[in-house]
């Protein structure tokens, strides 16, 4: 405790005040402007666990939710969400997962507590700042990324009150008892998205799975015989009775509710936010690729989303699949 004492004295007379002011004048909404480690993302938001995390209303401002959860053990993530009747309502999960889109909303993921203060070596130590809250302390480390991966926040009781102390590592930890009212944490940034992921439209017709006989349908704007679920290019997802995938085996001639029956002539991207440029054929019945069209395809997760165009003839359509290969046609 003597030895973090002295370090922070230290680092304290080296510390730059002017920036202390000019943190003063930035929000934590700032942070989704350093691409390395975005601290907070408009317009998502996690899957909500009625076991698990939690909801309160007339929650005025993202910063009180924010606020809320880095005071609430166990809470990974926040999400503040303007409602007019409820005056703001802020969610708090513990387990964070599953990125989905909303409306007027805004989400921060929290750092991870140390079991205890970090007691770092001089050369550990990147630099120290006044801080108002542990907010400007997040804020702080994020905007070094790559060399802040923890900071220790001083709160009014500790020895030095609203500091904030940035570190390289964490490797030797205090037990916190007799350190009160430092919170030493690991930075958490959110990963880099693909925003196609929570901005798609569906291909959700039956009709166009590739177990579904001959049709005219056709995936062009201005067709006569439009696809239902079809709106000219756009990124899609497919879902409902349509299934889950574009199929990567080579589908059937007049099937798919159309007669060019169009499947991807190339794999999915295995990873998540991952992207790729791919190829749809679509054949006659004697050529497997008669014609193609380029699309992109965009992992989410758990599922994928496509950037599709009008085809350039009709009948044609994309089709869809439970699974991304053939299992069940015969």
């Amino acid at each position: 405790y003597v030895q973090l004492t002295k370090q922070l004295q230290y680092s304290t007379m080296m510390a730059r005040n002017s920036l202390g002011i000019w943190l003063s004048l930035l929000s934590l909404c700032a942070a989704q402007h350093i691409p390395s480690c975005p601290l907070t993302m408009k317009g998502v938001t996690w899957q909500f666990n009625n076991d698990t995390d939690y909801s309160m209303v007339s929650v005025p401002n993202k910063y009180l939710c924010y606020e809320k959860c880095l005071k609430t053990e166990g809470c990974r993530g926040a999400t503040w969400q303007l409602n007019d009747i409820a005056q703001g309502v802020c969610f708090l999960f513990n387990n964070p997962k599953d990125l989905r889109m909303c409306h007027y909303c805004e989400s921060a993921i929290a750092p991870i507590p140390v079991d205890g203060v970090c007691n770092s070596s001089d050369d550990d130590i990147i630099d120290m700042y006044d801080a108002n809250n542990e907010l400007e302390c997040i804020k702080r480390c994020a905007s070094k990324p790559g060399e802040c991966q923890f900071y220790s926040y001083f709160g009014e009781g500790s020895v030095l009150p609203n500091k904030c102390m940035l570190l390289k590592t964490c490797a030797d930890v205090t037990n916190a008892e007799g350190c009160p009212d430092i919170h030493s944490k690991q930075i958490q940034c959110f990963p880099p998205i693909q925003k196609e992921c929570f901005n798609y439209k569906e291909l959700s017709d039956v009709s166009r799975r590739e177990d579904a006989g001959a049709g005219n349908f056709c995936d062009k704007e201005d067709s006569e015989s439009v696809s239902p679920d079809w709106v000219g290019k756009s990124w899609y997802r497919v879902t409902g009775k349509a299934g889950n995938f574009i199929p990567v085996i080579q589908a059937y001639y007049q099937r798919c509710g159309t007669e060019y029956s169009g499947y991807l002539n190339d794999s999915h991207p295995e990873n998540q936010w991952e992207n790729k440029n791919a190829t749809v054929c679509f054949t006659d019945g004697e050529n497997p690729c008669a014609f193609e069209k380029d699309i992109e395809v965009t992992n989410c997760g758990t599922y994928h989303v496509y950037l599709l165009d009008d085809v350039d003839k009709c009948n044609s359509r994309y089709c869809t699949s439970e699974t991304i290969s053939r299992s069940h046609l015969n």
